[in-house]
């Protein structure tokens, strides 16, 4: 079990190639973990910055899932598309989004993925420097797109940067080829939590269902999205059959003896149970919504289908 009071939590700042990306976004790195079962995730809050920090990216697609979550200020993710403070929305497998222009706004972010899908943490950060002298050594970075040059003909071809990053580690890890999924989801999926509705589900629990998606094969292998409502002294379990991600904007959820204040995120892991509990006699009223994602769980990796 990881839980984080994330105004704990040192934050540094976009530069380099720290993403391949411009700008200057102000990020904390709040969660993370790659597990025996091939999951592979980081959960971050980013602050973004205006002007010549804006943090921008072309248009491009992952093999990894996202879900992005607006804390304040709207986040764009395309042209004419922003995502909403309080809103959350969930970003397939395969589709494409972009270009996007995050110049305000603070947002909570979750990618994850599996044997190579995604690509963070220890293990890729020792094999990320010498994939990017092999990349620069045929080619050039430039404004989050990479251009590789064909060596018959002396032409440039273009694709995003993180792809290239992520084809780069992944054939130098295992001899294969990295490929993105075809789309089942054309495009992101936004949601307005405030126009679902909560139902009973114990005593002092309430409940509202925003999505499940379902980018892998399997009967667990769906990622849900929802969103917990806990009244004074009431308690929810984290069940250890899916890894959960949770995040409060709320004080007073009490965790292991500890009560915690605003701004809680926590992760618990699968096959582990985690009981968490409100005292809102710490909190500023007698309510508290936790947002719950329920992680995919994949039994089989056959049958993935690649593009």
């Amino acid at each position: 079990m990881q839980i984080v009071a994330i105004a704990e939590v040192p934050t540094t700042r976009q530069s380099g190639d720290s993403s391949l990306r411009t700008g200057g976004t102000v990020r904390q790195t709040l969660l993370t973990d790659s597990t025996a079962d091939g999951l592979n995730f980081r959960f971050i809050r980013s602050q973004y910055q205006g002007g010549d920090a804006a943090f921008e990216s072309p248009r491009h697609h992952h093999a990894f899932q996202q879900i992005r979550f607006t804390e304040a200020g709207s986040v764009n993710y395309a042209p004419g598309h922003d995502i909403p403070q309080g809103d959350i929305a969930y970003f397939p497998r395969g589709a494409y989004y972009g270009p996007q222009r995050k110049d305000h706004g603070t947002g909570l972010l979750l990618q994850l993925g599996f044997h190579g899908e995604h690509q963070s943490g220890p293990h890729w950060t020792q094999h990320r420097a010498a994939a990017l002298e092999r990349l620069i050594a045929k080619g050039r970075l430039d404004g989050g797109i990479y251009y590789e040059r064909d060596e018959a003909t002396g032409q440039e071809m273009a694709r995003d940067a993180n792809q290239a990053l992520y084809e780069e580690q992944y054939f130098a890890q295992t001899g294969q080829k990295f490929s993105i999924p075809c789309e089942g989801y054309a495009e992101p999926i936004l949601m307005h939590p405030a126009a679902f509705e909560y139902y009973p589900a114990a005593d002092g629990v309430r409940i509202k269902q925003l999505g499940h998606f379902f980018d892998h094969p399997g009967p667990n292998a769906d990622i849900r999205i929802g969103i917990v409502e806990l009244a004074d002294r009431a308690s929810y379990v984290f069940v250890p059959d899916r890894a959960q991600i949770a995040w409060t904007l709320d004080a007073g959820l009490r965790v292991e003896g500890t009560t915690y204040g605003k701004l809680t995120c926590l992760y618990s892991p699968r096959d582990e149970a985690l009981t968490v509990r409100t005292d809102t006699t710490a909190a500023d009223h007698k309510l508290i919504e936790m947002y719950v994602l329920e992680l995919p769980r994949l039994d089989s990796v056959e049958g993935l289908v690649r593009c």
